[in-house]
């Protein structure tokens, strides 16, 4: 279950109007998300990258519309890495390191990845790549979240 702090709530409308700017619909669930809660900050939460073997801390999921940052929004992001992403991928959140969840919804690859952007793990290479598939949905994602604590009990 997710842990989170919402980052405010979007209408209907800015979610549409992102969709028509995209050329696409989003997923029922990831857009229900964008709705309530316009992104969010997460609390003490990670995700475990299967090809990887570890658990990855999740900082934030970008929101469509943010009044005081625009770096908390989906098309900053997609903007600033419009020419690294796969038509019909969104970055939707970023990992304290810098890192990205990005949401593939259109294609043949569909789902959610973490894309090790500073190449942090070993595994990751440019020659090999540094993205890494977590999650057929959102919902998906949302559920394999556990608490920071639980995933490490050492600490």
């Amino acid at each position: 279950m997710m842990n989170f702090e919402p980052l405010g709530g979007a209408t209907e409308q800015n979610v549409a109007t992102f969709e028509q700017q995209l050329g696409f619909s989003l997923p029922t669930d990831y857009r229900s998300f964008l709705v309530k809660n316009n992104g969010a900050e997460i609390l003490d939460q990670t995700f475990f990258v299967k090809d990887l073997g570890k658990e990855v801390m999740l900082d934030v999921l970008f929101g469509v519309t943010n009044p005081t940052s625009r770096g908390l929004t989906l098309g900053y992001w997609l903007k600033e890495y419009e020419d690294e992403l796969e038509p019909g991928t969104l970055i939707i959140g970023k990992d304290p390191g810098g890192s990205f969840l990005i949401y593939t919804i259109t294609g043949e690859d569909k789902g959610l990845y973490y894309w090790d952007k500073n190449y942090l793990f070993a595994q990751s290479s440019e020659a090999e790549g540094n993205a890494y598939f977590v999650a057929d949905s959102f919902t998906e994602f949302c559920d394999s979240l556990m608490d920071y604590t639980s995933a490490n009990p050492s600490s």
